[in-house]
């Protein structure tokens, strides 16, 4: 769907194109495919993985990108989450590669140099080994999305679908490409010269592609809780300048915020030394200087995005630090942009489009050598394969959970009783990954809900969640259990704590061993179960208010019971026969009937706690549910079966099926433009 409309030599160009990638994505990919499951820093897969509770409204920490949740879902669901996993990776490379030749435009010489640049770089290489595949997915979008915004400037349309759509499913992927994308969108409106037609077009792709997040409307309007993003994000996460500075880390499309262990990849890196970079900077250069007067509203552009993107890529370590501080405490939802490296796909679909172009001049120049000349500069991208190829240089290979997880899944069996994971962090290196540090994938293995540490803990910022529950089992691991880890677990509902062994330090989990409340289940070399014997969810009866400390007293030396223990700052007006002061012994009749919903069943009136994070949203009969000390929701109810129910979902669901329906529409109206117009060439 790009323009101008190819003829058959230029679809089979763009084909081609992308074939090459393919060809190169499968190099990558290769190891992955084996049996296993892969599990890189943010991208883990395991045989339970499911929707995430964000994609209810239910969790601040993945409200974005939901037509991308929604899909990869369904992928699990067809080919599984093992298949999925590398699958979604290797699509990334016949996208990027064919959108990188749309983007050059030209023949063969000038699309294969620019394909290939896109997908073999630096940037790739620490997106990949991060495991940030939407950022990917998103980037192979820019170079279709900067094809089809061309284009309709061409054609001086004042109503475009095409940009539209591409800028729909670009952030439909990735909300960082809302400010990517649109930042290329004015870049090409505006230069080289502007006229109100540009600025209308612009205007109308911009608010007609960002109707795909119209249900981000409803979770804004019922208040749901999201991360807390500050000035520390931008500390923790600001572009690593190097021992150069910042201006050769950028140029080189390096700077990658978290440091990985370079001795694990051999050959990592496009660009080795200073002669390559100047080499590979000196062709880029020429490439669009030689479009210049010929493409000057293609290569104006690109230029002034590679400036731009390398500007705000240093980020708060390079020259627009202020700059970029104010911007992130002034301008709306810019809190995306909070790791400022990912600036640098802008810069990557430059010199893809600047290094075809450049190779092309030389191919065409009337020297005898020009054409080996050409093909010599042209593969210079592949200087870095041994390491992108064959699974990042054989540094990341899948993974086999091990038996002590699967014999503890079993001695679970299925149930809607949670399990606590520790080590309590969101990340850390296991065995089973060779060392390399992921994201706690838990959650992704125990059919069971799963409690994971969602803390980043790093220098600065620990962490950036506002849930309530982890919260709560950070100071309940900070106390050691307390010695009174049992009652405490309980109102979360949780049935199971699984102990991993041989993670981390030993002392880490010792304390587990021991406490009240819980009975060893199994044990193995690698996994340890315990079960918690008491319960503290659904009908519960009675209610008090009270700080840890204040619980921990009750539970450990005052033989409290199952009664609702509300968060002191929880707004609740208990009466006084809500607040008896004997222990209550009364728990269950709680049934989880789908996601957002739990039935409660007929028992005596009082306090119902659910194990859910507590929300805003959360009410049975009208009646609003009130924040625990654990974090869950608790409401008061009377004798009678009741609901309690995750209100907002009522509007979010059509509100998401609306935003789904606009990206349908903008991919009918894409294809019938295109269709139009080559009917009309």
């Amino acid at each position: 769907m790009q323009g101008p409309e190819p003829s058959g030599a230029r679809a089979r160009v763009l084909a081609e194109a992308g074939l090459l990638g393919l060809a190169f994505g499968l190099l990558v990919v290769a190891p992955w495919m084996r049996p296993g499951y892969l599990l890189l820093l943010d991208w883990v897969s395991g045989p339970e993985q499911g929707l995430t509770p964000g994609v209810f409204g239910l969790s601040g920490s993945s409200l974005d990108a939901m037509p991308f949740r929604l899909g990869t879902h369904a992928l699990r669901v067809l080919l599984g989450p093992s298949a999925t996993a590398w699958l979604l990776i290797l699509a990334f490379f016949p996208l990027a590669a064919a959108g990188a030749a749309a983007a050059a435009g030209g023949g063969r010489w000038r699309a294969f140099p620019a394909a290939l640049l896109m997908v073999c770089n630096p940037f790739v290489i620490d997106r990949i080994r991060a495991g940030h595949v939407a950022v990917l997915l998103g980037m192979a979008l820019l170079p279709w999305l900067f094809a089809a915004a061309l284009q309709a400037r061409r054609s001086h349309r004042s109503v475009a679908v095409r940009p539209a759509l591409w800028y729909a499913l670009a952030i439909s992927i990735s909300p960082h490409l809302a400010w990517m994308g649109g930042l290329l969108l004015l870049a090409v409106a505006l230069l080289p010269r502007v006229t109100w037609r540009d600025v209308v077009r612009t205007v109308q792709v911009v608010l007609t592609g960002g109707l795909v997040y119209g249900y981000a409307i409803v979770l804004l309007a019922t208040g749901t809780r999201t991360l807390n993003v500050t000035q520390a994000d931008l500390d923790a996460y600001a572009t690593d300048t190097g021992p150069g500075g910042w201006l050769p880390t950028v140029l080189s499309l390096r700077g990658f915020w978290r440091a990985f262990d370079e001795s694990a990849v051999p050959g990592e890196g496009l660009l080795p030394g200073a002669v390559l970079l100047a080499v590979l900077l000196f062709v880029v250069g020429l490439g669009l200087r030689t479009r210049w007067g010929a493409e000057t509203d293609r290569s104006t552009p690109l230029v002034a995005l590679a400036v731009v993107g390398l500007l705000l890529g240093a980020g708060v370590s390079g020259p627009l630090a202020g700059v970029y501080r104010l911007a992130f405490d002034v301008l709306p939802l810019f809190e995306a942009m909070r790791e400022q490296q990912k600036w640098l796909a802008l810069v990557v679909l430059a010199y893809a489009v600047g290094f075809g172009c450049g190779v092309e001049w030389l191919a065409r120049q009337p020297r005898r050598a020009a054409s080996v000349e050409a093909v010599v500069v042209g593969a210079l991208p592949l200087l870095m394969a041994s390491g992108l190829v064959w699974g990042l240089g054989g540094s990341v290979r899948t993974s086999d959970y091990p038996d002590g997880w699967t014999q503890a899944a079993d001695a679970m069996g299925p149930g809607q009783g949670a399990v606590l994971f520790l080590p309590w962090h969101g990340y850390q290196p296991f065995d089973f990954t060779d060392g390399r540090t992921v994201a706690t994938p838990a959650a992704a293995f125990f059919a069971r809900p799963t409690l994971v540490s969602d803390a980043v803990e790093l220098p600065g910022l620990r962490t950036d969640s506002t849930s309530l529950r982890t919260a709560y089992v950070d100071r309940i691991v900070a106390h050691g259990g307390a010695q009174a880890l049992g009652p405490l677990l309980a109102p979360l509902g949780v049935e199971y704590v699984a102990v991993a062994e041989g993670v981390g330090p030993p002392q880490e989990t010792a304390w587990v061993a021991g406490q009240p409340g819980i009975t060893r289940v199994m044990t193995s070399p690698t996994m340890t179960l315990y079960r918690v014997t008491t319960s503290a969810v659904g009908r519960v009866g009675s209610a008090r208010v009270a700080d840890l400390d204040a619980a921990v007293t009750g539970y450990r030396d005052l033989g409290w019971g199952t009664e609702a223990v509300l968060a002191p700052d929880s707004g609740a007006s208990l009466a006084s026969d809500t607040t008896d002061p004997r222990p209550s012994t009364a728990s269950g009749g709680l049934t989880k009937t789908s996601a957002t919903t739990w039935s409660v069943a007929a028992g005596e009136p009082g306090w119902v706690v659910i194990p859910e994070e507590w929300s805003a949203g959360w009410a049975a009969d009208g009646i609003p549910a009130v924040p625990t000390l654990a974090g869950t929701a608790a409401v008061r109810v009377g004798s009678a079966a009741t609901v309690v129910e995750y209100t907002p979902w009522r509007l979010l669901r059509p509100a998401t099926i609306a935003s789904l329906g606009v990206l349908l529409a903008l991919i009918v109206g894409g294809l019938l433009e295109w269709r139009r117009a080559r009917l009309a060439r």
